[in-house]
C-alpha cells in the first residue's frame, strides 16, 4: 500500500489564511516541511481520504491523477475536510478522459445532507449520475472495491449535538493487503470504540494521529488530540493488540495554535517513535 499525506494542517493552514502571529510568520519565512496545506491523503491511487479546498493544488504540487480515484471518504463535514462543490465539475465539459467515471463516496448522513443542502442543486444530471453515496453506520464495515472501510465514531464536531464524524479502519482486502488507522478528527476513543478496537485485536500497518494542538494539552473533552493525547492513545492501542510493534505511527493535523514549526515537532516527537507528516510525505507500507 502506497499511503500519500497531502495536506497536514488543521482548518487554518499553516501559514493560516489571514493570520500574522509569531508562529506563522515563522513557517513562511522557513518554508519547506513548515509550510502546510488543509488535511487530505491518498490511499494507493485510488482512495481518497476527505476533498478540502486545497484539493486541486494537492493536484498540481503532487502530480496527481485525481481522474483514477473511485472512492473517496469523508471524515466529516468541517469546509477543511469536505468542500463538496468540487464535484459538480467531476466529468461532462470538465472533466474529459477520466480513467474512473464513477466515483463512490462513503460518509456520515450529516455530510450526504450538507452536500443535498447547499450543492445538489448546481450538479447536471449527467454528472449526478456518477456520483453513488453510501452512509454509513457506525462499526458496519462497508465494502469498497479492494478495500473494507470500517467507520468509527469520532469524538468531533461537539457543538453540534447528533453529527455523525467519524474516523476510519481501512485494509486492503487482497491477501497480504495493508490497513489503515486514520484517526482525524478525532479527540479521545470513546468506550465503545475501545471495546470495537479489542476485538477487532490485530496490528495495523499504519497510525495515523490527529495532533491538531500539538504541545497543547487537548485532554477528554476535546474534540482534537496533542501529542500527550497521542502518547496515551498509542499505549491503549498497544494494550488493544492494534499497535504493534511494527506499525508506524505518524502525527498530522497541525494548528498554528501549537507553534512547534517541523523540525522542533521532530526533535521532540521521533525520539518517542512518531513520524511527523509534512505535505507531500509517501510511506510505501
Amino acid at each position: 500500500m502506497k499511503f500519500q499525506y497531502l495536506g497536514t494542517a488543521a482548518a487554518e493552514g499553516w501559514p493560516a489564511v489571514f493570520c500574522r502571529c509569531e508562529a506563522c510568520e515563522e513557517a513562511a519565512r522557513r518554508g519547506g516541511k513548515n509550510i502546510r496545506t488543509r488535511s487530505q491523503a491518498l490511499v494507493n491511487d485510488d482512495l481518497l481520504l476527505d476533498l478540502p479546498p486545497d484539493t486541486y493544488l494537492h493536484k498540481l504540487q503532487q502530480g496527481l491523477d485525481l481522474s483514477a480515484v473511485a472512492h473517496l471518504v469523508i471524515t466529516h463535514w468541517h469546509m477543511d475536510h469536505f468542500y463538496p462543490q468540487e464535484l459538480t465539475i467531476r466529468g461532462g465539459c470538465y472533466s474529459h478522459n477520466m480513467k474512473s467515471t464513477d466515483l463512490h463516496i462513503y460518509c456520515g448522513a450529516d455530510a450526504k445532507e450538507f452536500f443535498d443542502s447547499g450543492v445538489a442543486w448546481e450538479m447536471e444530471k449527467e454528472l449526478a449520475e456518477h456520483l453513488h453515496w453510501h452512509v454509513l453506520t457506525a462499526f458496519q464495515p462497508v465494502e469498497a472495491g479492494p478495500y473494507r472501510i470500517t467507520p468509527l465514531p469520532a469524538h468531533h464536531m461537539l457543538e453540534r449535538p447528533g453529527s455523525t464524524p467519524f474516523f476510519y479502519l481501512i485494509e486492503e482486502t487482497k491477501e497480504g493487503g495493508k490497513s489503515v488507522l486514520y484517526c482525524h478528527d478525532t479527540g479521545h476513543f470513546s468506550e465503545e470504540v475501545w471495546d470495537y478496537l479489542s476485538r477487532y485485536g490485530k496490528a495495523v500497518d499504519l497510525i495515523s494521529f490527529d495532533c491538531t494542538g500539538g504541545p497543547v494539552k487537548n485532554g477528554p473533552n476535546s474534540g482534537h488530540m496533542g501529542y500527550d493525547d497521542n502518547l496515551l492513545m498509542r499505549e491503549k492501542l498497544r494494550e488493544t493488540g492494534i499497535c504493534g510493534p511494527d506499525t508506524v505511527c505518524v502525527v498530522n493535523h497541525f494548528s498554528h495554535n501549537g507553534k512547534m514549526l517541523h523540525e522542533e515537532l521532530c526533535e521532540t516527537l521521533e525520539p518517542l517513535g512518531f513520524q511527523v507528516s509534512w505535505d507531500g510525505m509517501t510511506l510505501d507500507l
